[in-house]
């Protein structure tokens, strides 16, 4: 759809004239154009569509399983996406993986990581230590482990997206200590559920008043950073802003009395609301008890401005009840349908395409504000969008983002890993760590609040995909210990527990791993290469020696053929073909 048609079709929703739109321009070409062979292929199997986007892509065994769910794509889909939204699917296995991990941060309460890891109670001299930021490296590696193992795989994008929508940079140093909290007890509990609940937790999150400032907001001093975000990123979107304009001369939703769009005054009088929203950091003008240091939210009423508020051109009047004002401001824009289309459309965007239907995003804000109060909101609009046409039917407009490129490449390859926290190992996962951070999708550590990027352009650019690169040439020769032989990413022991000796011909391994990593066939000059660089002067059908890098008799010549398979492997990560989605 055009950026014209797109736009008539927002303004129809929110019941406005039309108006002449901007005419869409041409984005700058993605570096896979040119060694595209084709366009993305027509219409793969639904499981590949599925698995590469509500989950990290297939583990062995995935694709068949999906297969049985189902007598058609369509059915196949439906029941895949229940099994998905369902709270109760068995993850005992991850969550056991996790347990074994010996971390030490993942129970602790708000209070617990405040006085552990900010007061520092106990006297251990640990606020110049990496200890400082363990909450966030836990939470970090307890990420890499659900990507992987999780069964509940469409609850792990979408904690990943509402990670995103509500940014803040966890490895910020006065972040970093609280970070654990605002991933288990914030985001995680409410990435099915609703809305407006999400909302105010992060409002209270001791991480987003840190890093948007709203704990230092009182009175006439008030801060407008979060107010400003919560209109731009998290809720209306900056496409409903209007800069500089007199509140009452924006006009009203048909046949309501909210305002279409929101200006400045809109933003500082959201901020005034919000006063008082702080966190019991032992501020000086608070009392000097327990209570008011323990890290945790709380609200100061010395701090709130009392007067009236506009906001929206909804008149909320001075005095309310504790909070009041602020709930208030959170109920609007949560009803608000330039809400519904902005959340709605950056789904689709996410689970279809870097340009979705518009139609289908006016379809998920409807079933988005109809049931805007509804503990379940946002698994009926998941729902709504993943049984979609559009879901099933479109392929290949989305790259793979460097984390989601490295969790497949696990999943594929079944990498056993227990990552520990920087520093207490250097290798394998300080290197893991350190190059997934040069491609700059380190999780957590995107420094402003409009969170990573979610469009093919970021990350299908030279310096990205050349960083992104070097983790996956890496990935399978990490080894447990160096130098130890002990591979994560063990490709050459499962190449030879699947395939026959007298078989393992450069033909027959090469098709094994394309058939494992895209469960599709990939263009036969790339995997005419592969077989080249892995049979080197062997015959493409000649069994290859895979239990040792070991002398091949016939020509007197060095085969390191375990090597060469493990960096076959790599290249097949590299390929364009890899990172569609």
């Amino acid at each position: 759809m055009s950026s014209a048609a797109a736009t008539a079709s927002r303004r129809a929703f929110l019941g406005l004239p039309s108006k002449t739109a901007r005419a869409k321009g041409t984005p700058s070409p993605s570096i896979f154009a040119d060694s595209f062979e084709s366009p993305a292929p027509p219409g793969p199997a639904a499981a590949i569509i599925a698995l590469n986007r509500m989950a990290y892509g297939p583990r062995p065994g995935d694709i068949a399983a999906f297969n049985a769910l189902g007598g058609n794509d369509t059915a196949r889909i439906a029941a895949y996406v229940e099994q998905q939204l369902d709270p109760g699917l068995d993850d005992s296995a991850c969550e056991a993986r996790i347990a074994a991990g010996g971390y030490t941060t993942l129970s602790k309460s708000m209070a617990q990581l405040w006085s552990d890891h900010v007061r520092d109670r106990d006297g251990l001299g640990l606020n110049d230590h990496p200890f400082r930021s363990y909450p966030c490296a836990e939470s970090e590696c307890v990420k890499l482990l659900r990507a992987v193992y999780s069964r509940r795989q469409l609850y792990e994008v979408t904690v990943d997206f509402w990670h995103n929508h509500f940014n803040v940079q966890g490895w910020d140093f006065n972040i970093a200590p609280l970070f654990m909290h605002y991933d288990r007890d914030v985001i995680r509990p409410h990435a099915f559920g609703n809305f407006r609940a999400l909302l105010e937790e992060v409002a209270k999150a001791p991480a987003m008043l840190q890093y948007l400032d709203n704990k230092s907001s009182r009175g006439s001093a008030y801060n407008e950073n979060f107010a400003r975000e919560l209109c731009e990123l998290h809720t209306l979107g900056v496409e409903n802003y209007y800069p500089g304009k007199d509140p009452n001369i924006i006009p009203d939703l048909p046949g309501e009395t909210i305002a279409v769009g929101y200006c400045d005054n809109d933003v500082y009088e959201a901020a005034r609301a919000l006063t008082g929203w702080t966190q019991a950091d032992d501020h000086w003008e608070f009392p000097d008890t327990a209570e008011y240091d323990s890290g945790e939210f709380m609200y100061y009423g010395n701090w709130h401005d009392v007067a009236g508020k506009y906001f929206l051109h909804h008149y909320i009047l001075s005095y309310q009840p504790d909070m009041q004002d602020a709930q208030t401001v959170f109920d609007i824009l949560c009803q608000h349908p330039a809400t519904a289309l902005h959340i709605c459309g950056k789904l689709c965007r996410r689970f279809i395409s870097d340009d979705p239907p518009q139609a289908l995003i006016d379809s998920a804000a409807a079933i988005w504000r109809q049931h805007w109060q509804s503990p379940d909101q946002i698994t009926r609009v998941l729902r709504h969008i993943l049984n979609s046409a559009a879901f099933r039917e479109t392929w290949g407009e989305k790259v793979k983002r460097p984390w989601e490129a490295l969790a497949h490449a696990m999943r594929a390859t079944e990498t056993e890993i227990q990552p520990i926290p920087y520093p207490s190992v250097w290798e394998p996962y300080g290197n893991l760590y350190s190059l997934l951070q040069q491609s700059g999708n380190r999780p957590f550590r995107w420094p402003t609040p409009d969170g990573y990027p979610d469009v093919s352009e970021k990350w299908s650019g030279v310096s990205t995909l050349a960083q992104t690169w070097r983790l996956m040439s890496r990935l399978t020769e990490l080894e447990e210990v160096p130098e130890s032989g002990i591979y994560l990413c063990d490709v050459v022991a499962q190449t030879n527990a699947a395939l026959p000796v007298g078989a393992r011909s450069a033909n027959v391994i090469v098709d094994f791993w394309i058939d494992r990593i895209f469960s599709q066939p990939i263009p036969a000059s790339r995997r005419n290469q592969m077989v080249d660089f892995l049979r080197q002067n062997a015959p493409a059908n000649e069994a290859l020696v895979t239990t040792t890098n070991s002398w091949n008799q016939n020509n007197l010549k060095q085969h390191y053929t375990q090597s060469r398979l493990r960096s076959a492997v790599a290249l097949l990560f590299m390929t364009p073909e890899f990172y569609r989605r």
